[in-house]
């Protein structure tokens, strides 16, 4: 256990990445199911919206929080000089490219179809890339390192938001599937 803490980076590392994950999470659910809210308006009701609203908001929190320990496996994995140590800045760029890579493909394949799914592979493959490549230089660039830190910092107070929201929204879940 101790070997396993001394590879994980301090907690007040670990908030300003989640909050940056949660952000973009919650961010695109939220986008998408205020999308669909005009058609559902007509045939559910509000009681209905809101079981939906609080599928979504615990889908993100579960999403955010495996995106997280996907970070934190990398942490423990890798040596601490590469990722303890800068958690911080190289977790926020792989989180903004990674999952900004991800929702831009998704926003591409809702406009252009099944024919972009041909790319798949060639996407990711890129997308992996691109994402190492710029998460490993970025805790040398002082102009990367204080961007990073300005924006998880910012983003922080949506995590007070969404949890609350999210662990009500789970017991919803958890009741409605159970009861």
């Amino acid at each position: 256990m101790r070997l396993l803490k001394s590879r994980l980076p301090p907690s007040s590392s670990i908030l300003p990445v989640f909050a940056v994950i949660s952000f973009l999470v919650y961010g695109w659910m939220l986008i998408i199911f205020f999308w669909k809210v005009p058609s559902w308006l007509m045939f559910l009701t509000l009681d209905e919206i809101l079981v939906n609203l609080a599928y979504v908001l615990a889908a993100a929190l579960l999403e955010s929080l495996a995106i997280l320990g996907l970070f934190l496996l990398v942490c423990i994995l890798l040596p601490a000089a590469m990722m303890k140590d800068v958690f911080v800045t190289r977790g926020t760029v792989a989180a903004l490219i990674g999952l900004g890579s991800i929702m831009l493909y998704m926003y591409i394949f809702s406009e252009v179809g099944y024919s972009f799914l041909d790319d798949l592979l060639l996407w990711t493959l890129s997308s992996l890339a691109l994402t190492l490549l710029l998460t490993v230089p970025a805790p040398r660039l002082n102009f990367i390192v204080r961007l990073t830190a300005w924006t998880s910092d910012r983003v922080t107070v949506f995590v007070y938001l969404f949890l609350p929201l999210s662990a009500l929204s789970l017991l919803v879940v958890i009741s409605r599937n159970l009861f």
